[in-house]
C-alpha cells in the first residue's frame, strides 16, 4: 500500500484531481478506484488486488476529512488545488502513524492547519497574499517530493512554514487594528452628529426654517457641534457656545415672527457669534460675511421670492465648502456597505424575527470567535469577531484578512441565525473542525464504531 501510495504522490491522479475539482463527487471512492489501477500497474494479480480493512477505514477517513475540507473552506483556485494535493501524503501518514487522528499537536494535523489557514479566502489580490500561497506551494511541493515513511517532515516544514505565517499573521492583526479604530471612530462621528440633531431639534421645536437659515443650522451648525463634540467633549464650554448660537438664531426667529423691536437689538451679534460655526467649515471671509447678511435679510422679512433666489446662489457658490446634511442615526444601518454581495443586512429592529436567547449567546461571544456568515446565494464567508462597540454594542466582523466585513446588532446577528445566515463555529482550525463534523457524519450514519 505504501508503495502504491508514494507511486501517487508526486503527481494528483487525473481521476482524483476531477474529484478534488468537483464537489459532488467523493474523493474517497475516486482514490480507491486509483489505488486498485496503480497496484495493477504494479504488477499486482487484478483479480487478488484488495485493500484491507485496516487501510480502507483509514483510506474512507482522510477521504472524508478532505471531501469536508475542500467544501467547507473558502477555497478557491491555487488554494483549493494546493490542499488537494495532500490527500495522498496524509494517507500515508494515518497508515504510518494514526496518532494523527489522536493528538491535536500531531505535525501533520499542524502542518495541514497553517496551510488551510494561508489558502483560506485567499485569492492572491495582494504581494502579501502572492507571497504566502507561493510559501505554501513551495512546503506542498518539497513534501509531495520528500516525504517517504519518515513523518518528521512534518515538523520540519510545519515549523518553517508557521515562521512565514507568523509574519502574515502580525500583518492581519494590524489591518484587523486599524478596522476596529475606523469603526470606533465612524461611531463617534455618528454619536456626535445625532446629539447635534438632537440639540438642534429640542431648541427649533416647531419652527419653520427659510433657506438661509435652515443651510445656517442645518448644516453649518451641526458639523460644528458634532466637530466641538469630538474635539472637546458635550460638557466643554466649547460645547455649550455652540448651543447659544442655536439660541440666539432662535431667539431672532422669535423676534422675526412677533414683529419685536428686539430683533434689531439681536442681529448685530450674528456676525460674530456665527463666525466660529462657519470657519469649521472653511467658510470664512466675504463668504462668511455673505452668507450672514443673508441670513438677517431672511429675518428682517425681505420678499421671499428674491431671498430665495440670493439664497440659492451664494449655497451654490458655498456647496463645496458644506459638510454632509444629515446627520447619520445611532441605531444599526440598514446596509452593510463593506459587507461582500449577498451578505447585505436590511432590517428594522423591531420587525426582527429572533430568539432572545440567541442574542444572548452572540452577547456573551469572546473575542477572536469564528462564525460564517452564509449569503443568498449560499456562499459561506468565514469571520472573526474583532471588536464591540461601547456606545452601540455593535459587533465588528472581520475577514481572514483583517478588513470589515459585518457590523450589526445582537438582535440582528439572532435574526440571521434563527434563518440559518449565521453559524458559530466551535472549532475554527481547518483539521479538527473538518473531523468533528466527519464524526458527526459517522454517527449520523452509525459508522463511527467501525471508523
Amino acid at each position: 500500500m505504501i508503495s502504491v501510495l508514494s507511486m501517487l504522490q508526486p503527481e494528483v491522479p487525473i481521476g482524483l484531481r476531477l474529484a478534488i475539482d468537483d464537489p459532488s463527487q467523493p474523493i474517497t471512492q475516486r482514490l480507491k478506484t486509483e489505488l486498485l489501477a496503480s497496484a495493477q500497474r504494479l504488477g499486482l494479480d487484478p483479480e487478488q488486488a484488495c485493500l484491507s480493512p485496516a487501510d480502507e477505514d483509514a483510506i474512507d477517513l482522510v477521504g472524508m476529512l478532505f471531501d469536508v475540507l475542500l467544501d467547507e473552506r473558502e477555497l478557491v483556485g491555487s488554494g483549493r488545488n494546493l490542499l488537494g494535493r495532500l490527500v495522498v501524503p496524509y494517507i500515508k501518514v494515518a497508515l504510518l502513524d494514526r496518532r494523527m487522528f489522536l493528538r491535536k499537536t500531531h505535525p501533520a494535523r499542524r502542518l495541514l492547519n497553517a496551510l488551510a489557514e494561508a489558502c483560506e479566502g485567499n485569492e492572491g489580490d495582494t504581494p502579501h497574499d502572492r507571497a504566502l500561497l507561493s510559501k505554501a506551494e513551495e512546503t506542498v511541493e518539497r513534501l509531495l517530493s520528500d516525504f517517504n515513511e519518515n513523518v518528521a517532515i512534518f515538523k520540519t516544514l510545519e515549523e518553517e512554514f508557521r515562521s512565514f505565517l507568523d509574519q502574515h499573521r502580525k500583518r492581519v492583526e494590524l489591518a484587523e487594528k486599524r478596522t476596529a479604530e475606523a469603526q470606533r471612530g465612524q461611531e463617534r462621528l455618528e454619536t456626535a452628529r445625532h446629539r447635534a440633531l438632537a440639540a438642534l431639534e429640542e431648541r427649533l421645536g416647531d419652527r419653520k426654517l427659510r433657506a438661509v437659515a435652515q443651510t445656517t443650522l442645518r448644516r453649518y451648525w451641526i458639523h460644528h457641534a458634532t466637530v466641538v463634540e469630538l474635539r472637546h467633549g458635550e460638557d466643554s464650554e466649547q460645547y455649550a457656545s455652540a448651543l447659544r448660537v442655536v439660541e440666539l438664531v432662535v431667539s431672532c426667529l422669535d423676534a422675526a415672527a412677533s414683529g419685536a423691536g428686539s430683533l434689531s437689538a439681536l442681529l448685530p451679534n450674528l456676525e460674530s457669534a456665527l463666525a466660529p460655526v462657519l470657519a469649521s467649515s472653511g467658510t470664512t471671509g466675504q463668504s462668511a460675511e455673505e452668507l450672514v447678511r443673508l441670513l438677517e435679510r431672511e429675518l428682517s422679512g425681505e420678499d421671499g421670492t428674491s431671498m430665495e433666489v440670493a439664497a440659492g446662489d451664494v449655497v451654490a457658490e458655498l456647496e463645496t465648502a458644506l459638510p454632509d446634511a444629515e446627520p447619520a442615526p445611532i441605531p444599526v444601518p440598514a446596509r452593510d456597505e463593506a459587507a461582500p454581495e449577498g451578505l447585505r443586512l436590511v432590517s428594522d429592529r423591531d420587525k426582527l424575527d429572533y430568539d432572545p436567547d440567541d442574542a444572548e449567546k452572540i452577547r456573551a461571544l469572546a473575542m477572536g470567535t469564528w462564525v460564517e456568515f452564509v449569503g443568498e446565494d449560499g456562499t459561506v464567508q468565514p469571520a472573526k469577531l474583532s471588536w464591540q462597540s461601547p456606545i452601540s454594542s455593535r459587533l465588528l466582523f472581520v475577514n481572514r484578512r483583517g478588513g470589515r466585513l459585518c457590523v450589526a446588532s445582537a438582535e440582528e446577528l439572532a435574526a440571521m441565525m434563527r434563518n440559518d445566515r449565521l453559524r458559530i463555529r466551535a472549532v475554527n482550525t481547518a483539521f479538527e473542525r473538518a473531523m468533528h463534523q466527519v464524526l458527526g457524519k459517522l454517527k449520523t450514519g452509525g459508522t463511527a464504531g467501525e471508523a
